[in-house]
């Protein structure tokens, strides 16, 4: 696949990376309009002979240099033994690729070409950073293209979650589209058109994720083996479809016994994905009904659930009432829900202080860290808010700078969102975060 999209990327590659290095590197090689040829000498030994710069961080763009090649399917670029860099673009001769996140300090770089590996007596030195950088999608500029990652074009984005590889699953709303994001193949594919998906579920192991129509509350698994082709897995759940019921999220327990959701009206259920009914479907336990404020009369709004490990717990934002409320199950065995964090009043501002003192500004996408913490995105202050565990103690992690009308990528308390939408972790703790009217999604690093 990668092979098929080589020259392409080459074409539109160049002229960007050329533009970083002129800025962030004191090499006379590289000019600002190179000619686009294969360099590799096959009459030469494959080698490994450098690389600029030879230090920076997180996202940064490098150059690798030596005899490889242009074959990007049977190559790889590797910082610190195992962690893999993002492949741009190769002519021969020098590879084009970001760092990829690894420990802090002085770590090793060589490169795998035919499974040959090749290594310099040379490290690079690695800044552990904080950052926010656009991964795909261009801010202001809407559209349907799919293909390479730097061209492609993106509607409202309004929710992400990340699949095996640490590729991105982006949703938009308002096209019914979800579409696969892989930064490795620089690739951007659709795989569903045609229905409403909300925030998918997605498995411990990455290979699985579940879908429910927002407004049919049928269900739908995408699995890696079957190229993500959606499958019909449950019939319209009538418990959630009822009323005019909205269904915008779901999770799935580790092991996959229970797709748990909730829709708009504040009935929590779960989906036993071991045991079926009399009619052949999957059997459907409602577990609460509460209507918080708004939520009896206001529709068409998100409502995103996430799950705790930590506390064995899940976690929803609510933004019509500027809070962040906990489902839990009691000692005897039923289930309730709380508000944990705001106090029920909008406030731009993005203030911090402990949970119950704080306020949020329409909350909107959760996501839940390895440590406990909460990741909130606050859509109307415009920014991504952090519930530390178990303190309870809210700051900012990134944005809060209130233009309401650009973006800008950068320190995370410097860059500025666009009105986001939701927010999902990857195996390695990066979050992504859905751009919401900034038509994009992005990365926020936090090492």
């Amino acid at each position: 696949m990668k092979d098929k999209f080589l020259k392409s990327i080459q074409r539109k590659s160049w002229l960007l990376l050329a533009l970083f290095f002129i800025s962030s590197c004191s090499n006379e090689d590289i000019v600002k309009h190179p000619v686009i040829t294969n360099k590799y000498d096959p009459s030469k030994p494959q080698a490994l002979t450098g690389f600029i710069p030879e230090k920076g961080g997180i996202g940064d763009k490098i150059i690798v240099q030596g005899n490889f090649g242009t074959d990007l399917s049977k190559m790889k670029v590797l910082f610190a033994d195992t962690k893999e860099a993002n492949i741009i673009s190769s002519d021969g001769t020098s590879i084009y690729c970001t760092v990829p996140k690894q420990p802090g300090g002085n770590n090793s770089v060589k490169v795998i070409v035919d499974d040959k590996e090749l290594t310099i007596d040379k490290t690079f030195a690695y800044t552990q950073v904080q950052k926010v950088s656009t991964v795909c999608g261009t801010y202001n500029k809407r559209g349907d293209t799919d293909g390479n990652i730097y061209d492609a074009l993106f509607n409202n984005v309004f929710a992400v979650g990340i699949v095996a590889g640490d590729n991105i699953v982006a949703v938009e709303s308002d096209k019914q589209r979800v579409r696969l994001i892989s930064e490795s193949e620089n690739l951007v594919t659709t795989l569903i058109s045609g229905f409403k998906a909300g925030k998918p579920a997605i498995n411990k192991n990455r290979d699985k994720m579940y879908f429910i129509d927002v407004k049919s509350a049928k269900v739908y698994i995408l699995r890696r083996e079957n190229s993500w082709q959606p499958e019909l897995l449950r019939e319209g759940i009538t418990e959630l479809s009822a009323n005019s019921g909205e269904t915008w999220s779901c999770v799935i327990d580790d092991e996959e016994k229970y797709l748990y959701t909730r829709n708009h009206l504040g009935i929590f259920v779960r989906i036993n994905l071991t045991e079926k009914d009399d009619s052949g479907q999957y059997k459907v336990e409602k577990l609460l009904e509460h209507r918080w404020d708004f939520e009896a009369w206001v529709s068409d709004h998100c409502s995103y659930l996430a799950y705790s490990r930590v506390e064995d717990c899940f976690y929803f934002a609510e933004d019509r009432t500027h809070a962040v409320y906990r489902i839990k199950q009691n000692a005897d065995g039923t289930w309730s829900d709380e508000r944990y964090a705001g106090n029920g009043w909008p406030n731009q501002t993005n203030t911090e202080g402990y949970r119950e003192d704080i306020q949020f500004a329409w909350p909107n996408g959760v996501t839940v860290d390895n440590e406990g913490n909460i990741y909130v995105v606050n859509a109307g202050g415009q920014s991504i808010r952090k519930i530390s565990y178990p303190d309870g103690y809210v700051t900012i992690a990134a944005g809060g700078t209130m233009s309401g009308e650009t973006e800008t990528d950068g320190l995370p308390l410097e860059c500025t969102f666009l009105y986001p939408k939701d927010i999902a972790m990857d195996s390695e703790e990066n979050f992504y975060i859905a751009g919401g009217a900034g038509l994009n999604v992005r990365k926020l690093a936090i090492e």
